[in-house]
């Protein structure tokens, strides 16, 4: 096993609370390949199979739903250590609920279900992580199924106070470009575009390239 993949590993949540040579150990159980992609390169389209326990170790990825009308929602970004889908690895007939794609040249290891009960009965400590990244990753998609009742006023105003809160400023660094946060926040780019322009007209925020300074919190 490469140190990059390890690395990946040792950032993994499912790994949490195991030493390096315990992961190595545990790895030597199993059967398991590292795929590599390119910007842009598909993993997985909604709706295909799930039968691997997938966890990023190095590079990026991008969990995306596409409408028929084609609005695209981005309900993640995965980095190195992520699992993708988990909730879906033991269900039967399971498929993936997004297509997943690179954002940059990554790297990905793929382990079999089979393998992944292996590691569950070998450890229970990754038992109890496996549990805790499912209820995470409810809560994250209960507060994403409210975000979609929202106005577009109401979804930029969130965004905006939930970096402010995140980064601890009132002056925000906006590290998205107006596509992906679009893609982000589920809404057009230009409803997003005009929605900023107005949030900037009513004196609300003031907008500096990526800098967005909140000038009146009230309003938002």
């Amino acid at each position: 096993m490469d140190i990059d993949t390890l690395n990946g590993l040792k950032a993994c949540q499912l790994f949490k609370g195991l030493a390096e040579n315990e992961i190595i150990d545990l790895m030597h159980q199993v059967r398991y390949r590292v795929h590599e992609y390119e910007r842009g390169e598909v993993v997985a389209l909604t709706g295909d199979p799930c039968r691997h326990a997938n966890i990023v170790v190095s590079g990026e990825m991008s969990a995306k739903i596409y409408g028929s009308s084609g609005r695209v929602i981005r309900m993640n970004l995965h980095h190195s250590g992520h699992l993708l889908a988990p909730a879906f690895l033991f269900v039967k007939d399971g498929q993936y609920p997004v297509a997943i794609e690179a954002v940059c040249k990554s790297r990905v290891l793929r382990i079999g279900a089979d393998d992944v009960r292996t590691i569950l009965s070998l450890d229970p400590r990754i038992a109890m992580n496996l549990i805790a990244i499912l209820s995470n990753n409810i809560s994250f998609l209960t507060k994403k199924v409210g975000l979609l009742s929202m106005t577009v006023r109401e979804k930029v105003g969130n965004y905006i106070k939930t970096e402010m809160k995140r980064q601890g400023s009132k002056s925000i660094a906006v590290t998205l470009s107006r596509q992906q946060l679009a893609d982000e926040l589920g809404i057009q780019k230009y409803s997003l575009q005009r929605c900023l322009h107005e949030l900037q007209e009513e004196g609300v925020i003031r907008i500096d390239g990526r800098r967005i300074d909140v000038v009146d919190i009230r309003l938002l």
